[in-house]
């Protein structure tokens, strides 16, 4: 399962939401439109462990293992997403899952279903997954991600992957998997390598954890729009 998302906030405003655990920037954030949804190779902002505490970087969206070293578009395997069952296994995931941990804010995420009748290459509905906050720093919440730095064919490249497993009942009749989804203080303790790592994450949430709304392709707005505003 590939799934886009949102994040519909200023980087700076959801930094400062870490109150005392300090985040530094240690690159140019990328320049979009906030409207505009973050798709599998995109680059995303990722929080991690640095050298001098916490930082936040700008990094690709679907993972190029460290043993890969051809060109990173020679990389095919679906990485965009890891699989909660497969990291302690996968030679992909399991190095970045003991040693690479990291967060990914958004605001929403999109989940997709195939309508009756449905076939290849029609276009399937599309839903935009958000919750309610419970407090007002809850309106950003955060992917549960692994990383890994790869020295490709095409020069050094850091990028990762968002922890997914089995749906919980708000998505099941939608797609097969859905993201590990935390709160602050939640994405703090999966970033400890000493904590309870992939035992903490809960993939299949509470029926009413997410209201959909259907958020068709169409209704997103176009680049010749964004010019025009």
């Amino acid at each position: 399962m590939s799934i886009e998302f949102h994040l519909r906030v200023h980087p700076g405003e959801d930094l400062r939401r870490f109150e005392t655990t300090p985040v530094f920037w240690s690159d140019t954030p990328p320049q979009r439109p906030w409207d505009a949804p973050i798709k599998p190779t995109d680059l995303a902002f990722m929080i991690r462990d640095g050298a001098e505490g916490l930082e936040a970087v700008a990094r690709r969206w679907w993972m190029v293992p460290a043993f890969h070293k051809g060109p990173v578009l020679a990389w095919k395997t679906l990485c965009a997403n890891a699989g909660i069952e497969a990291l302690e296994t996968s030679p992909i995931f399991r190095e970045p899952y003991a040693a690479r941990r990291a967060l990914v804010p958004m605001t929403s995420f999109i989940a997709y279903e195939e309508p009756p009748g449905w076939r290849k290459g029609q276009p399937k509905r599309r839903w935009e997954a958000t919750w309610t906050p419970t407090s007002p720093t809850d309106k950003v919440r955060y992917f549960a991600a692994i990383w890994d730095r790869a020295e490709t064919a095409d020069g050094p490249l850091e990028s990762f992957a968002i922890v997914t497993g089995p749906p919980g009942p708000d998505l099941a009749g939608l797609q097969d998997s859905q993201p590990a989804v935390l709160t602050l203080a939640q994405g703090l303790d999966w970033l400890n390598l000493d904590g309870p790592g992939k035992a903490s994450l809960v993939t299949q949430t509470p029926s009413g954890t997410y209201d959909l709304t259907e958020a068709p392709r169409e209704q997103v707005m176009s680049r010749e729009l964004r010019r025009s505003l």
